[in-house]
C-alpha cells in the first residue's frame, strides 16, 4: 500500500529538477474527514471543501478497477508511462469528428497531473507532465499507480478518490459497490459535472452504458453480465442530499471547532458533527436572499451602480425558544466572497436598534401610552473643547405633537425617541442591550436611540430572539454534539436560557411590535396570516436596510446592502426591500405549521384608552384602545420640560467625538 504526504493532494506545479524527491515523500494514510449532520441527522457537507477517504487497493472491488481502466486506460498494465498506441487511436478519433472525442493520457499521465500540476493547457505543461509520469513509473509498481489514481481523481460534487464518491452517490462504502454502480462511478472522472447522476439522470445512464460497453470490449465481462447491469435502473442515495447549501454555516462551525478542538483533529479526525441548521429552512433562506437580490437588480441594475460592487444580503434564523441556528446565509455569492455578512459584517441597524430603547423605558415603569413630545429640539454636544448643535429630524420632517410611546415606535418617529433616551438616561439602554447578548461597542450618547453604533446580524437576531421568549436569552447555538471515532462525545452542547428582560416587559414590547406590523411600517409582514412582531431599520441614505421580527416559535433578521457604504436608492425603505425577503423566508419556514399567539403573561392586563392621548375610555370612543400596561406601572406619563431635557443633556458625559446626526434616517 502507497500513501501520499499532505504536500501531494495540492496542484502544486513541480520542476523535472524535483522528481527524485519523489522517493523522499513521507507515508502516511490522510485521516477521515468530518462530516456535518443537521437537526434531523442527515449528512450535509464535509468541514473541509474536499471529501476524501484513502482506502487501500485490496478494498476496492475487482469490477470497479476493471471499469475505470477500461473507461480511461484500457492497456494500463502493457505500457510505460504513455502509450503510443492509446495515442494514435486517439488522434485519429479526434481527426475524424473534427473535435476532441477521445483523451490519450495514460492513468499515470493523469495521476501526475492530479499531484502535482496546474491544469494550463500548455506545451510547457505538457512536456512536464510526461517527465512526471515517467518518474512515478520508475519508482512505484502499476498497483501502487492504480491505488494512489483511485484515492485522488475527482468524481465530482467535491468527491475525490472511490471511497468518497461511493460514499456521495450511493451512502456506501466503495467495497458494497455493485456491478451498475462501480460502471457509473467509472464514468464520472472524464467530465463529473456533465455525466453526474445527480445532475443529469439520462446523460449519467448513458455514460454507464460507454463503460459497460468498453468492459465487453476489453473482455472484462461476458455479456450476460453486461446486459443485466444494463437494464438496471440507475438509482442514486446522495449522502449530501442539500451539499453546498451552507457554505457560511460551516465556516462558522469549522472555525468555532478549530478554537476548541483544533484544526488537525476537526479536519481529519473522522467527526460526526451533529449541528443546528434546519435543511428546510437553509434552503428557503438561500432561496429567499436570491429572489430578492435578482428582483432588486432587475428592477434598479443595482448589481454595478456605477461601479463593480455588488448588492450583498444577509439572514439569520434562530429558534426562538431554544437560540438555535436554524438557517444563515452571508452573502450573496459564497463561490466570489467567503465574507459573512451575518456574523463578521457590523454595521448602523438603523431604527431597528428602537426596540431597546423602549423596552428600557418600560422597565422603568413607562407604558405604551406614555406620551412623548413630537417637536424639534436640539442638543449642544461638546466636541474637543467645542459645542456642537445636533438637531435630530423625522424621516417626514413633520411633527405630531404629543405621541404615546406605542404610536412612537410603531411609526418609527425619530424625535420622540431621542426625547425618551433622554429621559430614561442611555446607560440603561446599553445595560438591556447587553443583557441580551451584544457585544459590540455601543456609543454612549443620545444618537444611539437611532441606531448609529455598529452591530452584527447575527447579535440584533438573537437579542429579538431574547423578547420573542418571554424574555429569555437563548444565546446562538450551532452545535448540538461532536462524536469522534469509536462513537465517542468530544463534546455536547444544549441551550443555555437565561431570564435577562421580565416576562411583562418582552410581552408589552412584543405587542407594539405587533402593531409595527399592523399599522406601522412592517406591515408587509401581514402576509404570513399570523401573529407576529417585527422591527424595520433604515439608516441613512438607505445604505443597510434591516427587517427583524419574530413569531413565538422563529425569530429571523435580514440585512440589504453593499459592502463599501453606498445608497441603495434614497427613498427606498427596509419595510419595501428587505420586508418581503424576510415574509418569503418565514413563509416557506412555517409553512402550515400551527398558529401561535404570543401568551399573556399575568402580570400584564388591559385597559382601554385613546389612541392619541393615551388617557383611559369607554367604548364609544372611536379612538379607543385596548392597551396592554404591566401591574404597578398605571402611574401618569411624564413629559420632560425643555429645562429637564437641558438637566439630563447636561448631565450626560460629553462625547467625544463628533457624531454625525442622521439628517433623514431610520424607519
Amino acid at each position: 500500500m502507497v500513501s501520499l504526504s499532505s504536500s501531494t493532494w495540492g496542484a502544486t506545479p513541480a520542476r523535472v529538477e524535483d522528481l527524485p524527491h519523489l522517493l523522499e515523500l513521507s507515508l502516511f494514510q490522510p485521516g477521515e474527514p468530518s462530516l456535518l449532520y443537521d437537526d434531523e441527522g442527515q449528512a450535509f457537507a464535509a468541514i473541509v471543501p474536499e471529501y476524501r477517504v484513502f482506502v487501500p487497493l485490496s478494498t476496492i472491488p475487482m469490477h470497479l478497477r476493471q471499469a475505470i481502466i477500461a473507461a480511461e486506460d484500457a492497456r494500463f498494465y502493457q505500457h510505460g508511462a504513455i502509450d503510443l498506441r492509446g495515442m494514435a487511436r486517439a488522434t485519429i478519433k479526434n481527426l475524424m469528428a473534427v473535435q476532441v472525442k477521445e483523451g490519450g493520457s495514460t492513468i499515470t499521465q493523469q495521476l501526475a497531473k492530479t499531484l502535482f500540476l496546474s491544469h494550463e493547457r500548455t506545451l510547457g505543461r505538457k512536456v512536464r507532465e510526461l517527465e512526471l509520469a515517467r518518474e512515478i513509473e520508475r519508482h512505484y509498481t502499476k498497483d501502487q499507480i492504480l491505488e494512489m489514481y483511485l484515492n485522488c481523481i475527482y468524481f465530482g460534487h467535491g468527491a475525490y478518490g472511490v471511497e468518497a464518491a461511493a460514499r456521495t452517490y450511493f451512502s456506501k462504502n466503495v467495497a458494497e459497490l455493485t456491478l451498475p454502480e462501480a460502471a457509473l462511478l467509472a464514468g464520472l472522472p472524464r467530465a463529473p459535472g456533465r455525466y453526474s447522476p445527480l445532475i443529469d439522470l439520462k446523460r449519467a445512464r448513458a455514460r454507464r452504458q460507454y463503460v459497460l460497453d468498453r468492459m465487453l470490449a476489453t473482455r472484462v465481462l461476458r455479456k450476460a453480465q453486461a446486459r443485466a447491469a444494463s437494464r438496471t435502473p440507475v438509482s442514486v442515495n446522495p449522502l449530501f442530499r442539500s451539499r453546498g447549501m451552507a457554505p457560511w454555516f460551516v465556516d462558522y462551525v469549522r472555525q468555532q471547532l478549530d478554537a476548541r478542538l483544533g484544526p488537525v483533529l476537526v479536519r481529519e479526525g473522522g467527526l460526526k458533527i451533529y449541528t443546528t441548521l434546519n435543511s428546510g429552512m437553509q434552503r428557503a433562506a438561500v432561496s429567499a436572499i436570491g429572489r430578492g437580490i435578482a428582483s432588486l437588480v432587475r428592477q434598479k441594475n443595482a448589481r454595478k451602480p456605477g461601479g463593480n460592487a455588488a448588492l450583498e444580503g444577509a439572514l439569520i434564523a434562530l429558534d426562538a425558544r431554544t437560540g438555535e441556528i436554524k438557517a444563515m446565509v452571508g452573502g450573496s455569492d459564497y463561490g466570489r466572497s467567503q465574507f459573512n455578512r451575518a456574523v463578521q459584517a457590523r454595521r448602523q441597524p438603523g431604527s431597528a436598534f428602537k426596540p431597546f430603547v423602549y423596552a428600557a423605558a418600560f422597565e422603568q415603569g413607562l407604558t405604551p401610552a406614555t406620551l412623548l413630545d413630537d417637536s424639534p429640539i436640539h442638543f449642544e454636544i461638546g466636541i474637543g473643547g467645542r459645542s456642537e448643535v445636533w438637531a435630530p429630524e423625522n424621516l417626514d420632517r413633520q411633527y405630531r405633537g404629543p405621541v404615546t410611546l406605542r404610536r412612537a415606535l410603531e411609526e418609527s418617529i425619530n424625535v420622540p425617541t431621542v426625547r425618551l433616551i433622554a429621559q430614561i438616561g442611555v446607560d440603561p439602554v446599553i445595560d438591556l442591550t447587553r443583557r441580551l447578548g451584544a457585544t459590540s461597542e455601543l456609543r454612549r450618547e443620545y444618537a444611539i436611540a437611532l441606531g448609529v453604533s455598529d452591530m452584527s446580524l447575527l447579535e440584533l437576531t438573537s437579542a429579538y430572539q431574547g423578547f420573542a421568549d418571554r424574555g429569555i436569552l437563548a444565546p446562538p447555538l450551532a452545535i448540538r454534539r461532536v462524536v469522534g471515532p469509536g462513537d465517542v462525545i468530544l463534546e455536547e452542547q444544549a441551550a443555555a436560557p437565561r431570564q435577562e428582560v421580565s416576562e411583562d416587559v418582552a410581552f408589552v414590547l412584543t405587542s407594539v411590535l405587533e402593531g409595527v406590523v399592523t399599522r406601522g411600517t412592517g406591515k408587509v409582514a401581514q402576509r404570513l396570516g399570523r401573529p407576529v412582531a417585527a422591527k424595520t431599520g433604515t439608516t441613512q441614505d438607505a445604505e443597510d436596510l434591516w427587517f427583524l421580527g419574530y413569531t413565538p416559535s422563529l425569530a429571523a433578521g435580514v440585512w440589504l446592502g453593499y459592502d463599501q457604504h453606498r445608497s441603495l436608492g434614497s427613498h427606498e425603505t427596509a419595510g419595501k426591500i428587505a420586508g418581503p425577503i424576510w415574509v418569503d423566508f418565514m413563509k416557506q419556514s412555517l409553512g402550515n405549521s400551527p398558529v401561535e399567539e404570543f401568551p399573556q403573561p399575568p402580570g400584564v392586563y388591559q385597559a382601554l384608552v385613546n389612541r392619541k392621548t393615551g388617557q383611559t375610555t369607554s367604548t364609544g370612543d372611536p379612538e379607543a384602545f385596548r392597551e396592554y400596561f404591566i401591574k404597578g406601572h398605571e402611574g401618569p406619563p411624564l413629559i420632560p420640560s425643555a429645562s429637564a431635557l437641558s438637566a439630563i443633556n447636561s448631565a450626560l458625559p460629553q462625547t467625544r467625538e463628533k457624531v454625525a446626526p442622521p439628517q433623514a434616517p431610520n424607519q
